[in-house]
């Protein structure tokens, strides 16, 4: 073979090693491209199906509560928003985890969501003490002001970030005032009765007032009251409706220890990170939205838990001026004070909430 037929068939040689390269190229390229749409359409298309435990009973009929709004009608906006790719199914009166055992099931992941007043996993999470704080608000404005425009709501969801735990909502749930079988308008009217409390610094104001402790999950509040467990709680003036309490009780006291209280609806942080983001967004926006709309729900079952008392003779008895300042000096001096002293959190809480009373 000459030189000049050497070189050329050096070339062709050349060319067709570029072009089986080429080609391999291109073939690796198109199939990550479309690894990658199928992907995107196999997320698109999955259902995650969340469960969600609650503290609560169904309810009762009539206009949706506010824990009804914040659970139920939640529920299914994110279904609707959703267009069905987050299915939430709520259980009621805590069927899959106890009050107390359900932080744990879902730090585990065992549930998806769950439905709580924070005092409840005080033992755990003492900065969720924070919602029982006896007479430290006086509107949900305020209340709303404090979790979602200071730093109070901040430092409480780090305590529960740090438990593997997603806040979403919270729901406020209406004025909570003594529901009892003696009439409440003062410290000294506490002496000798037995009181229900979640926690020990609830505890703790009620003794000092000379009050008998009980604890009894809020789902067993008819029984109790009703058999003499207790004579008297601090809960939500429509539950004597919804929850049926205006049967086994005589007396409501106002104002509210707690107005208003709240509950929480979170989610477990193993389950939020497996959503796409796109699935985040949209059940943040709508937790959001709910919360809003329970502030006005909240002011309306307050004001229909009145009306129901008249309508079925549980006398309202009005605390004085001076009557509501000693609850509140008792108050400071137990539950804000061991509040404060718990951590640097809770101090910091405390400080926070003087604060925005100045």
């Amino acid at each position: 073979m000459n030189s000049q037929s050497y070189q050329k068939a050096k070339l062709i040689v050349l060319y067709f090693f570029l072009v089986s390269i080429l080609l391999v190229l291109s073939s690796c390229g198109g199939g990550t491209d479309n690894a990658s749409t199928d992907e995107s359409e196999a997320d698109a298309e999955k259902v995650f199906h969340l469960r969600m435990n609650t503290i609560n009973p169904p309810a009762a009929g009539g206009p949706p509560t506010p824990s009804t709004i914040a659970t139920d009608i939640f529920a299914d906006e994110v279904r609707e928003k959703t267009n069905g790719r987050v299915d939430i199914e709520v259980f009621y009166s805590n069927q899959l985890a106890g009050q107390s055992e359900s932080l744990d099931a879902l730090a585990r992941g065992t549930i998806d969501l769950q439905v709580i007043t924070p005092a409840a996993w005080s033992d755990k999470i003492p900065e969720g003490n924070f919602a029982s704080l006896p007479f430290a608000w006086k509107s949900e404005e305020e209340l709303s002001h404090l979790l979602r425009e200071t730093e109070f709501g901040k430092l409480y969801e780090e305590a529960l970030l740090n438990y593997g735990v997603k806040p979403l909502h919270y729901h406020y749930t209406g004025s909570a005032g003594y529901l009892s079988n003696t009439p409440i308008t003062n410290p000294s009217d506490m002496k000798g009765l037995v009181v229900n409390a979640v926690g020990t610094l609830k505890g703790n104001f009620y003794k000092e007032m000379g009050a008998g402790i009980s604890s009894v999950p809020f789902a067993d509040y008819y029984e109790g009251l009703l058999r003499g467990t207790f004579d008297a709680v601090s809960f939500p003036y429509y539950a004597l409706e919804v929850m049926k309490l205006g049967e086994v009780v005589d007396y409501i006291t106002v104002p509210g220890e707690i107005d208003p209280s709240l509950s929480l609806i979170v989610i477990s942080q193993s389950t939020w990170d497996k959503l796409p983001t796109d699935l985040q967004e949209i059940i943040w926006e709508t937790a959001m939205d709910i919360e809003e709309r329970t502030i006005k729900a909240s002011q309306e079952y307050s004001a229909r838990g009145f009306e129901y008392a008249k309508e079925i003779g549980v006398e309202i008895v009005e605390m004085t001026d001076e009557g509501y300042n000693e609850f509140l000096d008792t108050a400071k001096k137990t539950y804000w004070k061991g509040f404060a002293e718990t951590n640097d959190r809770t101090k910091k809480m405390i400080e926070i909430l003087e604060a925005s009373k100045k």
